[in-house]
Order: structure tokens, then sequence, then C-alpha cells
């Protein structure tokens, strides 16, 4: 089985070979490839000309000629012969065997697909599990050394199906409460795209959900500075939404946490006055520091300015939005 590698630089390798993969370059890069995704398809020598090498001269075929010979002596060394994995329809049309051919985006699409296809409630563990085996296959976007247009077209496909099977299992993981796993496959995608803002917005409930609430509201500073400095926008109303219910949650949070050091209102007798009088010196107006009561009070006192602070703080940044 003759293996070939298009995720990242392209390399090769043929099975039993002590050489291991070796990569490739140049026009029988640009040949192999091409025949590669399209396995199962011939084409004839115009259409390879005029595809791989468009720029028309009186020099065009036999350049592909040499491409195609060149091409046979890497890959088909014995103990594969002549035609096993070059072949030829009666037209003369030139073709990949596909039945001897191992190619990682044919094993990504193959894992892929029925995770994709299929409504999220009627996916099976077999079906998650082969969406997870795809994405880890998926190392980079594939032919990154090919600026053609047909391998750009190729790579934009498999770079798509690549962000929905992360979309989906981020949607999976989220459904089953494993928000650890949701905040990876969220990071994942943005780390291939970063202008994602609707997986922006996923990313920051899912930090929420996990117990991380500061880190959900970075997230949204470091969204909102992408827009800022890729796209010149502002967020989206329904982002700005998210962040607004997350930072009410935090001061709602605030003042839960203050709410134990409020002491019920009561009524307070003659003797209680006259020892909390007894505390203060009338010349001096001071505390007695030394009372036990006295360095509750101060403890009480310094607390609720430290909270009422905290709330000043989150309501300034909320106006400054």
């Amino acid at each position: 089985m003759f293996r070939i590698w298009l995720f990242g630089s392209m390399a090769i390798a043929a099975e039993g070979m002590s050489e291991g993969a070796q990569g490739i370059s140049g026009r029988c890069a640009h040949l192999l490839a091409y025949l590669a995704l399209g396995q199962g398809r011939y084409f004839s020598r115009a259409e390879l000309q005029d595809t791989l090498w468009p720029e028309r001269g009186a020099g065009t075929s036999g350049s592909f000629n040499t491409a195609l010979w060149r091409l046979r002596r890497m890959i088909e060394k014995p103990p594969l012969r002549h035609g096993d994995l070059l072949v030829c329809d009666r037209r003369g049309a030139i073709g990949l065997n596909p039945e001897g051919v191992w190619l990682d985006v044919d094993e990504f699409e193959r894992l892929v697909q029925p995770g994709l296809s299929k409504p999220t409630e009627r996916l099976s563990d077999a079906d998650i599990q082969q969406l997870r085996d795809g994405v880890a296959l998926y190392k980079s976007d594939i032919l990154l050394d090919l600026t053609d247009d047909w391998a750009l077209r190729q790579r934009e496909k498999h770079r798509r199906h690549y962000l929905n099977a992360l979309g989906r299992l981020m949607q999976l993981a989220t459904i089953r409460r494993e928000y650890a796993l949701g905040i990876g496959y969220a990071q994942a995608i943005l780390d291939s795209d970063a202008l994602r803002e609707d997986v922006h917005r996923d990313l920051m409930q899912l930090f929420v959900l996990n117990g991380q609430r500061a880190q959900a509201l970075r997230q949204f500073e470091h969204c909102r500075e992408l827009l800022r400095r890729e796209l010149a926008i502002q967020p989206m109303r329904e982002t700005l939404a998210v962040y607004q219910r997350i930072a009410d949650n935090a001061i709602g949070a605030v003042q839960a946490d203050a709410a134990p050091m409020q002491a019920p209102p009561r009524v307070v007798d003659a003797t209680e006055v006259a020892d909390w009088q007894a505390l203060v010196d009338p010349r001096q107006h001071t505390l007695d520091l030394g009372d036990e009561p006295a360095h509750r009070l101060i403890h009480a006192a310094r607390r609720s300015l430290a909270t009422a602070d905290t709330q000043l703080q989150l309501s300034l940044q909320l106006m400054a939005r």
C-alpha cells in the first residue's frame, strides 16, 4: 500500500520501505496531489496541463511528460511495477489506482462525514469517536506549499469540514456537560479562524458553565480587541448581550457574598449603649483598639468598603461599554 499525506507539507511512503516518509515538491508534487484528490477519476492530458500548467508555451507538453515520467520513477519502485499506481484508461487518460493508495485526506473525510451528516440526537458513540479521530488526524491545512487555485479550493473545502467537525464536538460536549472538553474544541476553532464571533460567544458561555466567570469576561475583551484591530468593527449585539448577562451575574454574586456581613436591624438596649460609649474616649473621639468588640467593628467596616469598591469598579466598566 502506497501512502500519501497532504495535511501540512506533502509526503509519501511505500509500505514496507525502510526509508520511511519522504517529502515531495515541484511539478511531481502538483501532479500527484491533483491525481490523489481525484481518486477514482481519470484526467486527460490536456485537462491536467491546463489545470497544473496554465502558462501555455511551446514546452508545456514536454514538461508534462517529463513530470509524469519522473513521478512514475519516484513512486512505482520495486516491488511495484509500472502501472500499479499510475494507470491509464483506453483513451489514454491518467488516474491514480485507488486500491493501491492510502490518502490521509480520504481517511479524514471517511471519519467525519457520518458525524456531520446525522442530526446530533442520532449520533452514536462510534460516530462521536470517529469525529474525534478525524479532527486528531487534521494536523494542518492541506498542501501548504501550493498556491494554485485548485489547491486553494481543496484546502478551503477540507478546512470547512474540519471546523464543522470541531463545532459538532463542541456542541456535544456542552450537551453532555463536559465543559472543559467543549472549551478545548472552541479554542481549536478559534486557532484556525480567530474572527468567528459566534464561537467567541459559545466559549464565553462555556467558561461560565465551567466556573470560570473571570475568564469569560477576558474572552469578551479579547474578541472585542480582535474585531477592532482586524476589521475595525464592534462586537455584534448578541455578543454584547452575552457579556452583559455575565457581568450582571458577576455583580449579583458580589452582592450575595456581601449580604452575610450586613447585620439585621435590632433594638439596642440602654446597657449596650453604655458599653459602646465606654469604648470611646470623649476627649479624642477615637476607639479603644484594645477592646475586642472594636476589632470586630473595624474588620466588618473594612470588608464592607472592599465590597463596595468592587461593585463600583464593575459598574464603571459596564458604563464605559
